[in-house]
């Protein structure tokens, strides 16, 4: 079986953006205390002690790397979740990072920008990609980069998406507009390593078979819990 994507670039990624956010969060996060964010990130920390299986794809051991606490501070990531995920059947394997905040950072907070930071550059242009879940289609925002130099190369595919409440995901031109304002946003990262070769394209079918599987889960894990009933 491959080896797991690689903690590095996700962190790195991180760590490139979160001067970003903290510049645009100054301006639009202005939000006193929120019960919906201290929920939001109460869920996130339960998912990231107990990570959920998606259908066949079962959580693997994630390279150990932490994202800094005066990075994520800086960022406005108020907790996250970086998890491998391994198809026993197919061999395929991604890495899925998911960070939780206020809008105004976690909006900006894009594979373009972090990702050319850390040393990796974008091959091509960025496209939508509906993933059928439950028979409503969830939107994403795919790419590929791969690092300047050589050929025949590794690349990475990045599959990404913000959410307001965990289980209904969706990756707007404008997720600025879209999610700055918001008190609670999740954002999340899917990277699978590729090997493109010319008798052999590679559609992005594995990761969306797994977004299949992994948002319901997800969405059940983050769910908040129900409300006591009155009396209790």
């Amino acid at each position: 079986m491959r080896q797991l994507v690689a903690a590095g670039p996700v962190v790195a990624a991180v760590a490139v953006v979160a001067g970003v956010g903290y510049a645009y969060g100054v301006f639009t996060d202005r939000w006193g205390p929120s019960g919906q964010l201290e929920q939001a990130v109460a869920a996130l920390a339960k998912v990231k002690d107990a990570p959920p299986a998606a259908g066949e794809w079962a959580a693997a051991e994630s390279p150990a790397q932490k994202i800094e606490d005066d990075v994520l501070k800086l960022g406005g990531i108020k907790e996250y979740m970086h998890q491998g995920y391994a198809n026993p059947k197919t061999g395929e394997l991604v890495s899925v990072l998911i960070v939780c905040g206020r809008g105004g950072p976690i909006s900006v907070h894009t594979p373009d920008i972090c990702y050319a930071g850390a040393g990796f550059r974008q091959i091509a242009p960025e496209k939508p990609v509906g993933v059928e879940v439950g028979g409503q289609r969830q939107m994403f925002q795919t790419a590929r980069f791969a690092k300047p130099g050589g050929v025949d190369q590794d690349q990475l595919e990045i599959f990404w998406a913000w959410s307001k409440d965990g289980r209904t995901w969706d990756a707007p031109e404008n997720p600025r507009m879209a999610f700055a304002r918001l008190p609670a946003v999740y954002k999340m990262y899917v990277v699978r390593n590729i090997h493109p070769t010319p008798a052999k394209t590679d559609d992005g079918a594995a990761s969306r078979a797994f977004l299949e599987a992994a948002i319901p889960a997800i969405g059940n894990a983050l769910a908040p819990a129900p409300a006591p009933a009155p009396g209790k």
